[in-house]
């Protein structure tokens, strides 16, 4: 049997040394790639359900301030949802996501602005307990970046999200806040 911690721990370990050798190797702008890789906690203490994520976006359009992504989502989600009956919500999920970034420029190579993401993710058992084997992710928050000439940029985000199945039953939603660490590339 697989540990799940361990295998999570090593995920976020992997895809966060990626994202540093793309930084020393690479260059990007907006209009490449983005890795993002983010830690969400669990923000309610009866709801323990934490999600480590791998985003990878493409562009689609931009303009002066706006730009658009497109790209998908893996998920290790781990916890559970009742602090007294302690049901395993530990599940592995896949799906598509979306993402917008209104990013202004105050000074030098530095920009900051607001993020905003949706995701459909499809899990490999019913997640969290009690509810199905998929769900929306929606996160939103403030973002830092710093830019590297024309082809690189980094990036640091800091969200609050809230995961659900949208539906009338068998739908226990969650939030979490977390930080995401990102990297553009433009190949």
């Amino acid at each position: 049997m697989i540990n799940l911690k361990k295998y999570t721990k090593a995920c976020v370990f992997a895809s966060m040394m990626c994202v540093c050798g793309l930084v020393q190797a690479q260059t990007s702008t907006v209009e490449g790639w983005d890795f993002q890789t983010e830690y969400l906690r669990h923000n309610k203490s009866d709801k323990h359900v934490d999600n480590y994520n791998l985003h990878v976006y493409t562009h689609l359009w931009n303009n002066d301030y706006l730009s658009l992504y497109g790209g998908g989502i893996a998920t290790i989600a781990e916890g559970y949802m009742d602090r007294e009956e302690r049901n395993n919500s530990d599940a592995v999920g896949i799906g598509p996501s979306v993402m917008a970034r209104l990013e202004f420029n105050p000074f030098g190579n530095f920009y900051a602005g607001l993020e905003a993401a949706g995701s459909m993710r499809f899990f490999t058992k019913a997640h969290p307990a009690g509810g199905r084997c998929y769900d929306f992710l929606w996160q939103v928050g403030p973002r830092l970046s710093y830019k590297f000439g024309n082809y690189t940029a980094v990036g640091i985000s800091a969200y609050y999200a809230h995961a659900s199945n949208g539906m009338n039953s068998h739908n226990p939603g969650y939030e979490m806040k977390g930080l995401a660490l990102d990297v553009e590339y433009k190949f």
